[in-house]
């Protein structure tokens, strides 16, 4: 059930970033370039990582009875998310909060599937 708060808070924060992405199109080219194709990017990557982090987060908590690492790993889920979509929208080109949360969000997801894959043969 820890997995359902955490899907609940990515869910309101992917509609969030999908309202965003109408709201720049809806100005018609009002907004810079960069910008636009950045708003449109964060929502992108979102629903490209977040969907399977949550699954092997599901699962590790379906096999798991480690609370507090879950939380640990829900929690950092929504903190690189977070990172990512400030550091496109801070400005242009690469930089560290862009940097860490997409990076972060990889290794997590690594992190957890490694730890998946241990619990399968330590069970």
């Amino acid at each position: 059930m820890i997995t359902l708060l955490y899907a609940s808070i990515l869910g309101l924060l992917s509609v969030l970033l999908a309202n965003q992405v109408l709201y720049v199109r809806l100005r018609g080219g009002k907004e810079e370039k960069w910008r636009s194709n950045a708003t449109e990017r964060v929502q992108a990557n979102f629903v490209e990582n977040v969907p399977l982090a949550l699954i092997i987060l599901f699962i590790f908590e379906y096999s798991s009875s480690s609370n507090n690492l879950i939380h640990i790993f829900g929690i950092l889920l929504i903190l690189f998310r977070l990172l990512h979509a400030w550091g496109m929208s801070k400005n242009e080109g690469a930089n560290y909060p862009r940097l860490i949360g997409a990076q972060g969000t990889f290794l997590l997801i690594s992190v957890m599937s490694f730890a998946s894959i241990i619990l399968y043969f330590n069970n």
